[in-house]
């Protein structure tokens, strides 16, 4: 299951992080942004919108099941003004 592999990723990517290893934040964020192009169809709206907007560390609480995930800076806003 993608949602498998794109978690598997971004854990690989806040240990990068955490680690300050460039190359490994480079590797992770390469495969995340390959497998929202690839499976872009396959992916739980709400993950494709933390996906696509680089909030991973709300993925990766999203595919953990964390019910309580803090909005953003839009909250549901259209009209952006």
């Amino acid at each position: 299951m993608i949602e498998t592999q794109i978690k598997e990723s971004l854990q690989k990517l806040k240990e990068a992080i955490d680690s300050a290893d460039a190359a490994g934040i480079k590797q992770s964020m390469g495969e995340i942004d390959g497998a929202l192009i690839e499976h872009r169809r396959e992916i739980h709206p709400q993950l494709k919108h933390f996906l696509k907007n680089r909030s991973y560390m709300k993925a990766l609480a999203f595919l953990e099941g964390e019910a309580d995930i803090p909005k953003g800076r839009c909250a549901g806003r259209k009209d952006f003004s």
